[in-house]
């Protein structure tokens, strides 16, 4: 297990603990020096109560662009460790990896629990510790896939050296495409596939490279058609910028789970291996573009072919200068000629802009002296308008109209009656008052009292009460609310047609 994941700044190292060794990994990129590394060696041997012949420290230079780890040494230190009381083989001296990837260990304990009965699928098995869980789990079969075929021994001697003979779990060494389009063509069907593949590899023995962030979602077609309904494919990378497109994932039900089987000991987000779960809901129509491989070549062939069109691009941008460069001379050249004919014409422009300005000074002394002209004019116009006279004659008319108007009311002439309208009906009634003026009859004011002056109360004549009207008839005689006099017993009156001793309406008064 890890115990140290370069945790602090001065030393950007991991520790990891393989039996009775401890393993120290330097990720600086200058690496550190003599003393520094004796230093956490020390520290490591004292801190873990290992024997100081058995720290390794080994230093794992950064990859440039897309370049394989090489070999780090020419002998090996091979020993057996167990994880959850299985047994695994790794080599701490001679790889850049020990062959047990320990970010995994929580990840190979789920594959365990979920392989009872299963059909398991392996794929970039490596040293095939998903295989050994998986067969521990009770899966039905397992197969392993991997192109290096000294890692397919390894992983055979893992499942032996735990029981499990290469019958009933093979391990094949072979390109894991080609093994997968095979598989799909033969009609295989899988329940559970581990799909673990390396984040960029160029291997001599392939036709073409594999680059995880690119060949995801082409892979996950194929393997969804290998997948029974509800199976399950655990995809799990440890490239720090690998992003996933669910959108882009067909016929899967996607999780991701690396919170769930984070290792103990493993603190760091970048180099750690990120996990997802994809459980099949349905069928993806796979077409035939899908089962083609990327048909270029990596390594050296790809670096000499991109060397190759940046040559030519530089060919053609040196063609396209020496064509700017023409055109630019033939230009430059046409615009020589075009200056001196513009030499030309200016000198002329010149010539006829001195006649212009002579004109132009003329002919303003001669606008000057006509607005002097107007000026007096205009003078002499505004002294006749402000030394204007009236005559009496014109202001006469309007004294008589105010003659008139003062005139008293007595002499002015009395105003024509109302006369009866010719269109008027005969006997129509004149319901106009006299005037106020004509009203002679009125009682004078003096004879009625004013507003403020009442007259008393004692010259008033006295009126009888209501209790004191003896001559009321009394209520005896006269019928009840409810005891109406029936009809008989009325006198009768002549109806309306009956009247004939009206007076006609010609004999009315006017």
């Amino acid at each position: 297990m890890r115990v140290y994941d370069r945790n602090l700044e001065r030393f950007p190292v991991t520790v990891d603990l393989y039996g009775p060794y401890a393993r120290v990994t330097d990720y600086s990129e200058e690496g550190l020096e003599e003393e520094e590394e004796r230093i956490c060696c020390d520290i490591v041997s004292r801190m873990l109560y290992i024997q100081a012949d058995r720290v390794i420290f080994h230093r794992r230079p950064k990859r440039v662009g897309k370049e394989q780890h090489s070999l780090q040494g020419e002998t090996s230190l091979v020993l057996q460790v167990t994880e959850n009381e299985l047994f695994f083989t790794v080599d701490l001296t001679k790889r850049i990896d020990t062959g047990l990837f320990l970010d995994h260990m929580e990840t190979r304990m789920m594959v365990e629990s979920m392989s009872r009965g299963c059909r398991v699928l392996n794929l970039f098995s490596y040293t095939g510790s998903f295989s050994v869980y998986a067969a521990r789990g009770g899966a039905a079969s397992v197969e392993s896939v991997d192109l290096s075929a000294t890692y397919t021994a390894w992983a055979e001697k893992n499942l032996a050296d735990n029981g499990y003979g290469t019958a009933m779990y093979p391990c094949v060494a072979a390109d894991a495409w080609q093994y997968v389009v095979e598989a799909l063509s033969s009609g295989k069907v899988y329940d559970l596939i581990i799909f673990d593949p390396p984040s960029f590899s160029n291997s001599r023995k392939m036709e073409y490279d594999f680059d995880v962030q690119r060949d995801y979602q082409r892979w996950m077609k194929v393997l969804n058609a290998l997948l029974a309904r509800e199976g399950i494919l655990v995809f799990s990378t440890n490239l720090g910028t690998f992003r996933m497109d669910t959108k882009a994932v067909r016929g899967f039900e996607v999780q991701e789970i690396t919170a769930q089987v984070a290792a103990p000991g493993f603190t760091r987000r970048l180099g750690t291996a990120r996990t997802w779960l994809l459980t099949k809901q349905q069928d993806v129509r796979i077409t035939a573009a899908d089962l083609r491989t990327v048909e270029k070549k990596a390594g050296r062939d790809q670096r000499e072919e991109q060397v190759d069109d940046e040559i030519m691009k530089k060919e053609e941008v040196s063609k396209d200068i020496d064509v700017q460069e023409e055109k630019i001379v033939a230009e430059v050249a046409q615009e020589e000629a075009i200056a001196a004919e513009s030499v030309q014409e200016d000198e002329v422009v010149a010539e006829s802009a001195e006649e212009t300005v002579q004109e132009e000074e003329s002919s303003d002394l001669e606008l000057e002296i006509e607005e002097a002209a107007d000026e007096i004019e205009a003078n002499e116009v505004e002294d006749d308008l402000l030394t204007l006279r009236w005559d009496d004659e014109d202001i006469a008319p309007l004294f008589e109209e105010s003659e008139e108007a003062e005139q008293p009311e007595a002499d002015r002439a009395p105003r024509k009656e109302y006369e009866r309208r010719s269109d008027e009906p005969r006997g129509a009634r004149d319901d106009r008052r006299p005037s106020f003026r004509d009203r002679d009859d009125r009682r004078p004011s003096g004879d009625r009292p004013s507003y403020g002056e009442r007259r008393p109360y004692g010259d008033r004549s006295e009126r009888p009460s209501f209790r004191d009207r003896d001559d009321r008839r009394p209520s005896g005689d006269r019928p009840a609310y409810g005891e109406r006099r029936p009809y008989g017993d009325r006198p009768e009156r002549p109806s309306f047609r009956d009247r004939d001793d009206r007076r006609p309406s010609g004999d009315r008064p006017a």
